[in-house]
Order: C-alpha cells, then structure tokens, then sequence
C-alpha cells in the first residue's frame, strides 16, 4: 500500500505542466540524438545539460531521463533503416533490423523496435519501483572476478555472430580484441601497441570503429540508390502492429529481454550495450528460428531493443540508490542532481522523495510518449529513404565525420573512422560478420582490466579467480551457452542418423 502511496504521491508532481513539458521534451530530443550516428545519450545528456540551470530537481532529471531512453529507441531508427547504428546499443538490432528493411518491412520493423522499447522500459520500471533497494544490495557483491565472469559470459555470444563460417568470425572478435588492447598497459605503465602515436595512449574508442565498420562501409558498398521500398500501405496505422502469431513469437524474447538488459544495467559499467549483445545471443540460442537470425526476423529486433531500454532503467538504479553511476549517462545525470544539491544515495527516496517519485511517475508517462512518437512519428523516419541515394550517403557521411571529430575535437579520431570504415569495406567483401569484431573491443578491455584485478586481489590465484560462488555460477553458464547449440546440432545429427536406419 504504502508502494501505490508513493506512486500516487509521484503521479501528483506530475501535475505541474512544467514536468509534463520537460519530460517530453528529453524523450523528443533523446529520440533525435540516438538517432544521428556518433553522439548516444552521454553526448546528449552532456550537451543539453546547461539547460538544468535554473530548473527545479524533478523537472531537471525528468528531462535528463527522456534523453537517456529516448536515445535507446532512437538508435534503432538509423540502424534499421540505412544498416548505421545511432549508438552502440543499437548495434545488434542492424543485425536483422536492416534485412528487414530490404524486405520492404521497415514499417513493421521499425514499429516492433517501438513496441520492445516500450514494453520493455516499462515493464523495467515496476522492476525499478518494486525491487530496487533489494537487487542494489546484491549488486554490491560483485566484484572483479564476478564483473570478470559476466565479460566471459558476453563473449560466448560470438558463437550466434559468426554466420556460415565460424573461422570468419573469431578471426572478427580476434581482431576486436587486439583493437581493445591498445594503450597503456593497466598495471605496469607499459606502452601496448602505441607505435609512439601519443593519440592511442587512451585507447581506441568504440564508437570510431562502429560508424566505420556499419556507416562508411556501408556506404562505400552501397552501389544502388537505396533499394529500400516502403509501402505507404505498410505504414497505416494497423498495420504497423505486429500480427498474433509475430507476438506470440517476439515476447519471450522480449520478456527475457527486459529481465536481462535490467539486470545487466545494474552492474556499473555493463550498460545497455552489453544487454543487447547478451539478449541477442541468448534469443538466437532458444529460438527455434536461430539459423534465421541475421536474415531479417522481428525477434532479432525485439530481443535487443527491449533489453537497451530495460538497461537505461537498470542503470538508474545504483545511480540513485548507491550513489554509483551504472553507465556514462548516469554519471553525468549523478553530477547534474549534485550541482542542483542533491546527492543520490540510500537516502534519497527518503530525503528527496519528491524528485525521486516525481522521476518514477515521469518514467511512466515518458514510455507513452516514446509509444506516440514512435508510431505517429514514423511516416517522417522512412522518409528519409525518399532522399536521393547519393544525397542520403553524403548526408550519413557527414553526420559520421562530425560525431567522430566531435567525441575529442580531434581530426585523429577522424582519420580512425575512415580507417575502419575501409577495414568494414574488407569484411563486407570478404563475407567476414562485423558484430564479432564490435563485441570483442566492448568486452576486451573490460575482460582484461577486470581479470587483472582479480588476481592482484587473489594474489595472482588464477583458480580463486572461478571459486568464487557467483562468478562460478556465470562461468558455468557461459560455458552452457557457448557449447549449447554445437550440442544441440549433434544432438540433432543423432536423431536423423536414427531416423534414416530405422527407415
């Protein structure tokens, strides 16, 4: 009872046409920068967060909220319709997003990206209303050899990506993981791979190689004028909704979805990315249609999208209860209550109820605006295929070279992008599957720095490394995972070899 209070209690703020007003205004603003390739809800919480001076908390947060799962859904839009990711999170749904859209289906994918984005964050937030004192407590369990455990687990989805040549594939996530590698070494100090190039002591950011390898290579391949056709019938109202037998297919896909993106947002520095590359992975493996994926199949779109915005709620959760950012959009968000003076933690549903509420309550109503505007707004997204082939490409072009210079204000970080956008032009003809290669350098580092502080902790015990209760259980089921489906095809060569003898 006192749960509906509190709800009602938030509800009651949202009265204020101010915090109705700023609510739709992050979610239409998130929308548009997930959308254009390069910048993802940290760049676009960061550039609009000088318009929270001079605003109230709730309005402040409701705002910075919007953007950051207005953006998950917006990274679909490009993803779907020109095969180029807005975000990294949206790098799984081009996988069957953009087949679809070559099918003449960019309708009811893009609807059903909607629908898992929806369905998703708002199933995330009861999650986040009713289990979040209790699961953060957990998430404090984890440690290095956990967080360790969980990167391994990620990996195993390479064995989905690598399409009809497996050795194509590891060669991919191989090279992901070289990339991931370079810089400083974590512990010694030692240059890796620089070649005395002072640029790639920081690394090489992720999001250079994924506009090179889906936009530029993308483009650079594009020898049509876009043979996407979109139906005007395909965008009626009606036909936007996906039928019975395609929901009855999608949601224990997004159901799963929703559950594993929120918990993996949880974990600080796991994000919406990891989510959606683990629920695609985990929706190939026990769909019945697995050998489908990657050919264009609305699953392939539910399972990411409805995990990337169960993750941006996730993520929230040890922001605003622990006082500890579960991504860079929540850390910027962390730093905005903290300029307005408030500090997240243990007590803020109790200190500063008001916004807490308030920013549940606007959660609920900013999924029902990313639902109107997904479906209204969507004859204006396939517009863009109406655009002249050459024009569409040196506008994405464009776009793609403004949000690398703009991630350092670096003409580097250009020339990076070109780099991989010819190395993506290689992999296209050469039939070598990108995703690997994208997952190799999201969990690479990660993986690495994790498993070198577990052992510094355990004093350099490999072995305790995977004792650990938690991280034991993960790693088992990584290992199920990641031998599952050869298993399961051997399983199946057995019952046809019976099946033929007994003929």
């Amino acid at each position: 009872m006192a749960l509906f209070l509190n709800l009602a209690h938030g509800f009651s703020i949202l009265a204020d046409p101010r915090v109705i007003l700023y609510s739709l205004l992050g979610v239409v603003a998130g929308v548009i920068i997930g959308a254009l390739p390069g910048l993802g809800p940290s760049v676009g919480i960061a550039v609009l967060l000088p318009m929270c001076y001079g605003l109230n908390a709730t309005c402040a947060l409701c705002m910075l909220c919007g953007i950051y799962y207005g953006s998950m859904y917006g990274g679909s839009i490009t993803a779907i319709l020109i095969n180029t990711p807005g975000d990294s999170a949206a790098v799984m749904t081009t996988l069957d997003g953009y087949p679809l859209a070559r099918k003449g289906e960019a309708g009811k994918a893009l609807g059903m990206s909607c629908f898992a984005s929806v369905l998703g964050g708002t199933v995330a937030v009861v999650l986040f209303m009713v289990l979040a004192p209790v699961i953060s407590s957990y998430a404090l369990s984890f440690g290095s050899s956990e967080y360790f455990a969980l990167m391994v687990l990620g990996l195993t989805s390479i064995a989905g990506m690598t399409g009809k040549s497996p050795a194509k594939g590891f060669l991919a996530v191989f090279l992901g993981l070289f990339v991931s590698g370079i810089g400083i070494d974590l512990v010694y100090g030692t240059q890796k791979f620089v070649f005395g190039n002072v640029h790639l002591y920081s690394g090489i950011d992720f999001v250079p190689v994924a506009m090179g390898l889906f936009g530029i290579a993308e483009i650079i391949c594009d020898k049509t004028d876009h043979s996407i056709h979109v139906d005007k019938e395909s965008l009626k109202f009606k036909r936007l909704f996906p039928t019975w037998q395609e929901w009855k297919i999608c949601m224990p896909h997004i159901g799963r979805g929703t559950v594993l993106g929120f918990l993996v947002g949880m974990l600080p520095g796991a994000g919406a990315t990891i989510a959606s590359f683990l629920s695609y992975g985990m929706a190939k493996n026990v769909s019945k249609r697995g050998d489908q994926f990657g050919s264009g199949v609305l699953e392939g779109v539910a399972a990411p999208e409805s995990a990337n915005n169960a993750a941006s709620m996730g993520a929230m959760v040890p922001m605003l209860t622990l006082g500890v950012p579960g991504s860079g959009a929540t850390a910027i968000m962390m730093g905005a209550l903290m300029m307005l003076g408030i500090t997240p933690g243990p007590s803020f549903f109790t200190k500063s109820a008001d916004v807490a509420w308030g920013l549940v309550a606007s959660m609920y109503l900013g999924n029902v605006i990313l639902a109107v505007l997904g479906i209204c707004g969507l004859s204006l997204f396939v517009k863009v295929l109406n655009v002249k082939g050459t024009t569409l490409n040196a506008l994405i072009f464009a776009f793609i070279l403004i949000g690398a210079y703009a991630l350092e204000n670096s003409m580097f970080t250009v020339g990076l992008t070109l780099f991989f956008g010819f190395l993506g032009y290689l992999f296209k003809k050469l039939n070598v599957p990108a995703a690997p290669m994208v997952l190799g350098i999201v969990l690479g580092y990660l993986t690495e720095s994790n498993l070198r502080q577990a052992l510094i902790i355990d004093d350099g015990n490999l072995l305790a490394v995977v004792t650990h209760p938690i991280s034991f259980v993960i790693l088992i089921v990584a290992v199920l995972l990641a031998f599952g489906t050869p298993i399961k095809n051997w399983m199946r060569g057995l019952r046809k070899k019976r099946s033929a003898t007994s003929i």
